[in-house]
């Protein structure tokens, strides 16, 4: 199998250091460059063109957020994995907006940091969207908080047809589309059809900025989420139990539930 192509772009040597050596520890990830600042880094991405670029917000030449939003403004197709202990409002609306996919907090209890590391560069090598439990709330809060939207929602609501705010609301609450398909019965297909109609009435273009805008513009809510976690949380377990064999074969996959996978 093709192994995962990374590069991190991290000033402290620790991390960056810690960071490759669970990378590289998975065998199915290859480290292929690295880079203290953001300009070697932007420079290393470009010779490189790696699946996946893990940043560190906090460079010492270059905003994080710039490193972030050239990257993707030159290479579309590969998923950025934010990897700091910046964990502001600002900091982590600006990395979304500007074409993060995944955001590991460094500060993650040191028994889940390798688990929970990997999982978040997992889910952006899978198109997927995570972000880390410990700051949930935090972005979620945030866009509750934001003023009248600019748009009707009520009226985009009503755009919506039940089935495509559920498999929303599922995405929200952590699940993947292999997941959400079990839940309901339908193929993978389906839900991404469900996923690619909502980013057109949202206008968006990804899972993560999906969730986002129906938060913002009430169609999702925090407290609709958590009902509906808990409504599905036996059925979650058990496909989770289901592809248990399949996950421990695939080292790199995920282990379960932890963060906000959309």
């Amino acid at each position: 199998m093709k192994p995962i192509n990374v590069v991190i772009i991290e000033n402290e040597n620790i991390s960056r250091i810690g960071a490759a050596t669970i990378l590289s520890e998975t065998g199915a990830i290859q480290v292929c460059g690295v880079a203290k600042y953001g300009k070697q880094g932007i420079e290393i991405v470009d010779k490189e063109k790696p699946d996946i670029v893990i940043i560190n917000i906090d460079l010492p030449d270059i905003d994080g957020i710039d490193v972030i939003s050239t990257i993707k403004s030159k290479h579309a197709s590969i998923r950025i994995v934010v990897m700091t202990a910046n964990s502001s409002r600002d900091t982590i609306n600006a990395a979304i907006s500007n074409g993060a996919d995944c955001y590991y907090a460094k500060n993650s209890v040191r028994e889940e940091v390798g688990e929970r590391f990997v999982e978040a560069v997992m889910a952006a090598y899978n198109n997927e969207s995570w972000i880390d439990p410990t700051i949930n709330r935090i972005l979620i809060d945030s866009l509750r908080s934001n003023d009248t939207p600019d748009r009707n929602a009520l009226d985009l609501l009503s755009d919506f047809s039940n089935k495509e705010i559920t498999v929303l609301q599922l995405a929200a609450g952590g699940m993947k589309n292999n997941e959400i398909a079990n839940v309901m019965y339908v193929s993978e297909g389906t839900v991404r059809s469900y996923l690619h109609n909502s980013f057109i009435k949202l206008g968006v273009k990804d899972r993560l900025n999906a969730i986002r805008e129906a938060i913002r513009l009430g169609i999702l809510s925090f407290t609709d989420m958590k009902i509906e976690e808990e409504v599905t949380q036996e059925t979650h377990t058990r496909v989770k139990t289901n592809q248990k064999s399949q996950k421990d074969t695939a080292k790199t996959s995920n282990k379960g539930y932890k963060g906000w996978v959309a």
